[in-house]
C-alpha cells in the first residue's frame, strides 16, 4: 500500500540528508575519543577550551598537538567536536532553507541544539575542572550521538518514501513502539549507570566502585528483558506478514547482534581492567563498548522512530504535507 502524493512530506533536496549523515558519521569518532579521553583520564591535558594554552583552539600548534598520547586524544576529541557542530548547523540551515517538513526542521533543529549544549559542558568540564561534569559530559554524548542518527534518519529518503502499513496490523505496531520506548528509556539509564562506573575505576575518583558496577550489572539484565521485548514483537510483525520499510526490517535485524557485542565486550572490559595500569587492549575494548552503548541506543531510538512513522495516524508530517516551504515554517 502506498502513500498518496498529498501525504507525503515535502522534498527537501540531498543537501540536509548528506549534511545530517555527515554529522552521525563524525560522531562516531568524537565518541572514541571521548572514550579515549575518560581512560586514560586526560580531560585536563589541554590547558584551556576556546583558548587552548594561549592559541584559539582550530590554531592549536601541531608541536604541541603531538607531544604526548593524553595531549593527542584530547585535542582530537575537540576537533571532531568542532566538525560535528559545523556539520549539524549546516544541516539545520539546510533544512530550514528547503521545503522540509516541520518535523524534519524541529529535528535537525534540536541535533544542533544537542551538540552545542555538549561543547559548552565539554568547555565547562575543562574551564571549572570539574569530574563531576566529566560524568555527565560523557553520559549525555550517546543521548547526542542516538539524536544525530535520529536526524540522518528523518531527513533520509527512505523515511520519506516510506508507507503506512495496514490498519489491521497497528495494534502489532502499537505494541513494538511501546516496547522499543521502554527499551529507549532502560538502555539510557544503562548508559549513564556506565559513565558513572567508567568515571569511578581510576584512583582520581575511586568512589563506591563496587555499587557503581553492581548497578551497571543490574541494568543489563533489565536492558536485555526489554530489547528481547522488541525482538519478539518485531518478529511478530513480520510473521504476520507485514512489510516493513527497509530500514526499519534493517535497525530490527541488527539489534541482536548489536547486543551480542556489547554483551561480549562489556565482559572483556570488565575482565582486562587494572586499576594502575592501562594497557592498548583495555583502552580498546572500552571505547569500543562505549561506542556500543551509543549504537545501541541509537538503533533502539530509529526502532522507536520508524513505529511513530509507519502508524496509520502518525504517517511522515501530513500536517506539512505538500505546503510551499513559506507556509510550512
Amino acid at each position: 500500500m502506498s502513500t498518496s502524493p498529498a501525504l507525503r512530506p515535502p522534498e527537501p533536496g540531498p543537501w540536509p540528508a548528506r549534511l545530517a549523515l555527515a554529522a552521525a558519521l563524525a560522531a562516531v569518532p568524537l565518541v572514541l575519543f571521548g572514550g579515549s579521553v575518560t581512560t586514560l583520564g586526560a580531560g585536563m591535558a589541554v590547558d584551556g577550551w576556546l583558548i587552548a594554552e594561549g592559541h584559539f583552539l582550530l590554531f592549536f600548534p601541531v608541536e604541541s598537538w603531538f607531544r604526548d598520547t593524553p595531549t593527542f586524544v584530547e585535542h582530537t576529541h575537540r576537533l571532531f567536536g568542532v566538525l560535528v557542530g559545523f556539520f549539524a548547523l549546516g544541516c539545520a540551515l539546510a533544512t530550514w532553507r528547503a521545503p522540509a517538513a516541520r518535523g524534519a526542521r524541529l529535528v535537525s533543529s534540536a541535533a544542533l541544539l544537542a551538540v552545542i549544549a555538549q561543547g559548552a559542558l565539554g568547555g565547562l568540564r575543562v574551564l571549572e575542572n570539574e569530574p563531576r561534569l566529566a560524568f555527565v559530559h560523557g553520559a549525555v554524548a550517546q543521548a547526542v550521538l542516538a539524536l544525530l542518527v535520529a536526524n540522518a534518519l528523518v531527513l533520509s529518503r527512505a523515511w520519506r518514501a516510506a508507507s503506512a502499513i495496514a490498519r489491521e496490523h497497528d495494534a502489532g505496531l502499537g505494541a513494538l513502539r511501546s516496547s522499543a520506548g521502554l527499551a529507549l528509556v532502560l538502555v539510557y539509564a544503562q548508559v549513564a549507570l556506565g559513565a558513572w562506573y567508567r568515571h569511578g575505576l581510576r584512583p582520581s575518583a575511586v568512589v563506591g566502585v563496587e555499587l557503581r558496577f553492581a548497578l551497571h550489572g543490574l541494568g543489563a539484565l533489565a536492558v536485555l528483558a526489554a530489547l528481547a521485548a522488541v525482538v519478539r514483537r518485531g518478529a511478530a510483525l513480520r510473521a504476520a506478514g507485514v512489510e516493513l520499510a527497509p530500514g526499519f526490517a534493517r535497525a530490527l535485524r541488527v539489534l541482536p547482534a548489536l547486543v551480542l557485542v556489547q554483551l561480549v565486550l562489556g565482559g572483556l572490559a570488565w575482565a582486562g581492567y587494572r586499576p594502575h595500569a592501562i594497557g592498548p587492549a583495555e583502552w580498546g575494548i572500552s571505547i569500543a563498548h562505549v561506542l556500543g552503548g551509543g549504537l545501541l541506543l541509537s538503533d533502539v531510538a530509529c526502532i522507536w522512530l520508524w513505529t511513530r512513522r509507519l502508524s496509520r495516524g502518525e504517517a511522515a508530517f501530513p500536517a506539512d504535507a505538500g505546503r510551499p516551504a513559506w507556509r510550512a515554517s
